[in-house]
Protein backbone atom coordinates (compact mmCIF):
# COMPACT_ATOMS: atom_id res chain seq x y z
CA UNK A 1 0.00 0.00 0.00
CA UNK A 2 2.62 2.37 0.84
CA UNK A 3 4.58 1.70 -2.47
CA UNK A 4 1.22 2.29 -4.60
CA UNK A 5 0.97 5.88 -2.38
CA UNK A 6 4.14 6.78 -3.66
CA UNK A 7 3.72 5.76 -7.05
CA UNK A 8 0.69 7.87 -7.54
CA UNK A 9 2.40 11.00 -5.83
CA UNK A 10 5.10 10.24 -8.49
CA UNK A 11 2.50 10.34 -11.57
CA UNK A 12 1.20 13.83 -9.97
CA UNK A 13 4.58 15.32 -9.83
CA UNK A 14 5.01 18.81 -11.69
CA UNK A 15 7.90 19.31 -14.50
CA UNK A 16 11.91 18.03 -14.56
CA UNK A 17 14.32 21.01 -14.28
CA UNK A 18 15.42 19.24 -17.71
CA UNK A 19 11.85 19.91 -18.97
CA UNK A 20 11.63 23.38 -17.85
CA UNK A 21 15.09 24.35 -19.45
CA UNK A 22 14.17 22.86 -22.68
CA UNK A 23 10.97 24.91 -22.68
CA UNK A 24 13.12 28.02 -21.39
CA UNK A 25 15.37 27.31 -24.48
CA UNK A 26 12.63 26.77 -26.87
CA UNK A 27 11.20 30.34 -25.96
CA UNK A 28 14.36 31.91 -26.13
CA UNK A 29 14.74 30.66 -29.66
CA UNK A 30 11.49 31.65 -31.00
CA UNK A 31 12.27 35.40 -29.50
CA UNK A 32 15.17 35.56 -31.15
CA UNK A 33 13.71 35.10 -34.24
CA UNK A 34 10.66 36.85 -33.79
CA UNK A 35 12.09 40.12 -32.43
CA UNK A 36 13.95 41.40 -34.86
CA UNK A 37 11.24 41.13 -37.00
CA UNK A 38 8.76 42.79 -35.21
CA UNK A 39 11.61 45.88 -34.38
CA UNK A 40 11.49 45.95 -38.43
CA UNK A 41 8.05 45.87 -38.64
CA UNK A 42 7.66 49.20 -36.42
CA UNK A 43 10.38 50.79 -38.13
CA UNK A 44 8.64 50.05 -41.33
CA UNK A 45 5.28 51.69 -40.57
CA UNK A 46 7.00 55.32 -38.63
CA UNK A 47 8.64 55.57 -42.02
CA UNK A 48 5.54 54.64 -43.94
CA UNK A 49 3.75 57.24 -41.57
CA UNK A 50 6.50 59.59 -42.50
CA UNK A 51 6.51 59.35 -45.80
CA UNK A 52 2.53 59.58 -46.02
CA UNK A 53 2.72 63.31 -44.19
CA UNK A 54 5.19 63.87 -46.86
CA UNK A 55 2.77 63.16 -49.93
CA UNK A 56 -0.43 64.95 -47.48
CA UNK A 57 1.72 68.22 -46.96
CA UNK A 58 2.82 68.37 -50.56
CA UNK A 59 -0.33 67.81 -51.53
CA UNK A 60 -1.71 70.82 -49.50
CA UNK A 61 1.30 73.18 -50.57
CA UNK A 62 0.76 72.56 -54.58
CA UNK A 63 -3.17 72.91 -53.77
CA UNK A 64 -1.98 76.21 -51.90
CA UNK A 65 -0.07 77.25 -54.80
CA UNK A 66 -2.65 76.89 -57.61
CA UNK A 67 -5.63 78.81 -55.65
CA UNK A 68 -3.63 81.74 -54.49
CA UNK A 69 -0.83 82.18 -56.74
CA UNK A 70 2.14 81.80 -54.22
CA UNK A 71 3.79 79.44 -52.07
CA UNK A 72 2.91 79.03 -48.20
CA UNK A 73 5.12 81.20 -45.83
CA UNK A 74 8.09 78.90 -43.84
CA UNK A 75 6.25 77.28 -40.35
CA UNK A 76 6.39 74.29 -38.49
CA UNK A 77 2.54 75.20 -37.83
CA UNK A 78 -0.82 75.15 -39.72
CA UNK A 79 -0.19 79.12 -40.78
CA UNK A 80 -1.73 78.63 -44.36
CA UNK A 81 -2.46 75.22 -44.56
CA UNK A 82 -5.44 74.66 -42.02
CA UNK A 83 -6.05 78.63 -41.51
CA UNK A 84 -6.21 80.94 -43.89
CA UNK A 85 -3.12 83.39 -43.69
CA UNK A 86 -4.70 86.37 -45.30
CA UNK A 87 -3.64 85.21 -48.94
CA UNK A 88 -6.01 86.23 -51.64
CA UNK A 89 -7.39 83.01 -53.10
CA UNK A 90 -7.17 81.06 -50.39
CA UNK A 91 -9.80 78.08 -50.69
CA UNK A 92 -8.39 75.98 -47.79
CA UNK A 93 -8.42 74.53 -45.38
CA UNK A 94 -5.74 72.02 -47.43
CA UNK A 95 -5.52 69.95 -44.58
CA UNK A 96 -7.02 68.72 -41.50
CA UNK A 97 -4.61 69.39 -39.11
CA UNK A 98 -0.77 69.91 -39.09
CA UNK A 99 1.11 66.44 -37.84
CA UNK A 100 2.13 67.54 -34.27
CA UNK A 101 4.52 65.11 -34.17
CA UNK A 102 6.80 63.08 -36.27
CA UNK A 103 6.72 59.02 -35.53
CA UNK A 104 10.01 59.58 -34.43
CA UNK A 105 8.73 62.29 -32.10
CA UNK A 106 10.30 65.22 -33.44
CA UNK A 107 8.45 67.74 -35.83
CA UNK A 108 7.72 68.70 -38.89
CA UNK A 109 8.38 72.56 -40.66
CA UNK A 110 7.65 73.43 -43.95
CA UNK A 111 10.26 75.58 -45.84
CA UNK A 112 10.16 78.29 -48.66
CA UNK A 113 13.76 79.03 -49.19
CA UNK A 114 15.50 81.57 -51.51
CA UNK A 115 19.11 80.53 -51.73
CA UNK A 116 21.10 82.22 -53.94
CA UNK A 117 24.39 80.85 -55.58
CA UNK A 118 26.74 83.70 -56.46
CA UNK A 119 29.48 81.34 -58.08
CA UNK A 120 26.78 80.42 -60.68
CA UNK A 121 24.91 83.67 -60.64
CA UNK A 122 21.81 82.17 -59.94
CA UNK A 123 18.78 82.38 -57.78
CA UNK A 124 17.21 78.98 -56.46
CA UNK A 125 14.09 78.98 -54.57
CA UNK A 126 13.06 75.58 -52.88
CA UNK A 127 10.74 74.47 -51.14
CA UNK A 128 10.99 71.28 -49.02
CA UNK A 129 9.58 69.35 -45.89
CA UNK A 130 11.89 69.07 -43.00
CA UNK A 131 11.71 66.11 -40.40
CA UNK A 132 13.75 66.38 -38.04
CA UNK A 133 14.90 63.60 -35.01
CA UNK A 134 15.14 60.43 -37.57
CA UNK A 135 17.02 57.54 -36.74
CA UNK A 136 19.76 57.15 -39.65
CA UNK A 137 18.43 53.96 -40.58
CA UNK A 138 15.04 55.35 -41.36
CA UNK A 139 16.77 57.84 -43.43
CA UNK A 140 18.17 56.12 -45.85
CA UNK A 141 14.78 53.74 -45.65
CA UNK A 142 12.95 57.03 -46.93
CA UNK A 143 15.41 57.90 -48.85
CA UNK A 144 15.42 54.62 -51.03
CA UNK A 145 11.85 54.84 -51.02
CA UNK A 146 11.73 58.38 -52.58
CA UNK A 147 14.69 58.37 -54.54
CA UNK A 148 15.59 54.42 -55.41
CA UNK A 149 18.59 55.11 -54.01
CA UNK A 150 20.57 55.53 -50.45
CA UNK A 151 22.30 58.48 -51.25
CA UNK A 152 22.42 61.02 -49.61
CA UNK A 153 23.01 63.58 -51.96
CA UNK A 154 21.11 62.54 -54.82
CA UNK A 155 17.11 63.24 -55.42
CA UNK A 156 14.82 64.96 -53.55
CA UNK A 157 16.01 63.54 -49.99
CA UNK A 158 18.82 64.98 -48.41
CA UNK A 159 19.76 64.37 -44.91
CA UNK A 160 23.62 64.29 -43.16
CA UNK A 161 25.34 61.14 -42.30
CA UNK A 162 25.00 61.34 -38.03
CA UNK A 163 22.06 59.80 -36.09
CA UNK A 164 19.39 61.64 -35.59
CA UNK A 165 19.25 63.33 -38.27
CA UNK A 166 17.32 65.86 -40.06
CA UNK A 167 15.37 64.64 -43.33
CA UNK A 168 14.79 67.54 -45.82
CA UNK A 169 12.78 66.32 -48.54
CA UNK A 170 11.92 68.60 -51.68
CA UNK A 171 8.58 69.59 -52.63
CA UNK A 172 9.63 71.61 -55.53
CA UNK A 173 11.99 74.08 -56.92
CA UNK A 174 12.30 76.93 -59.04
CA UNK A 175 8.48 76.03 -60.09
CA UNK A 176 9.27 72.74 -60.71
CA UNK A 177 6.87 70.12 -58.39
CA UNK A 178 9.21 66.95 -57.82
Amino acid sequence: MYTRILKEKKKQGGFTLVELLVVIAIIGVLAAIILPNAFNAIEKSKVAAAEADYKAIKAAALNYYTDTGTWPDDGADDSGFVQSDGQDGWNGPYLERWPSKTPWSGTYAYNNDNEVDFDNNTNTTERYLTINNVPLSAAKRIDVDLDGTEDEDKGIVRYSTGSPVDVHILISADGQVQ
